[in-house]
């Protein structure tokens, strides 16, 4: 196990004593919260970071990029006798099925139009149990058919989440553009923390 993760665990375990005995004794400080959630932020973090560096070995790997080839060839095989088969069964059932899932993909990966406070910690919740799934699958099978799929699953996810935290951004009422601001530690957690807590149209008129 990584030795960076292995000492962040030991904190964090180290943090959840020091919680526990603070809330049979309070007032718990504001300090321990501050630092637990550094904690966690710093372990998603140095996931990520492990799990791209593993992505970027399995990728470039030329094994996996045989199998991803053959994978797509594959795929586009399958596609393509799907499109028969659609065109022989007629074409209504195709333009309904386009009508029924262009709502639900504009609202997934738009960047247009704003999302409330609830929608977004939805969002953060179902998106960061789904990924630790994926990666997890990835982890496990990386050079398997179900490890390529975790991949594009967690790209997927990763859409959904710029698309829901400009949305969100673009709610509290400052630029849209504030949202880069999760690309650089600390401030992203401070971002963070603000998109799930500020109402709406908190900063509109305020120049932000």
């Amino acid at each position: 196990m990584d030795r960076f993760l292995l000492l962040l665990l030991l904190l964090a375990a180290a943090a959840a004593g020091v919680t526990i005995w603070y809330v049979a004794n309070p007032p718990y400080p504001i300090w321990l919260a501050v630092v637990s959630f550094a904690i966690g932020g710093l372990f998603l973090i140095r996931l990520t970071e492990l799990g791209l560096k593993r992505a970027h070995k399995a990728i470039t790997d030329p094994a996996l990029n045989a199998k991803v080839r053959k994978a797509a060839e594959q795929a586009a095989t399958q596609a393509s006798e799907a499109s028969e088969e659609l065109l022989r069964t007629g074409k209504h059932s195709a333009t309904e099925l386009n009508i029924a899932a262009a709502p639900l993909l504009a609202y997934l990966f738009g960047f247009s139009g704003r999302v409330s406070r609830l929608e977004y910690l939805i969002v953060q919740v179902v998106t960061g149990l789904l990924t630790l799934v994926f990666f997890a699958l990835f982890l496990v099978e990386p050079d398997s058919w179900l490890g390529i799929l975790s991949l594009l699953a967690i790209g997927a996810i990763t859409a959904i989440l710029l698309a829901f935290g400009v949305r969100r951004t673009r709610d509290i009422g400052v630029n849209q553009w504030w949202f880069l601001l999760v690309l650089v530690p600390p401030a992203n957690l401070a971002m963070f923390v603000a998109l799930l807590l500020v109402p709406t149209d908190e900063f509109k008129g305020k120049g932000l």
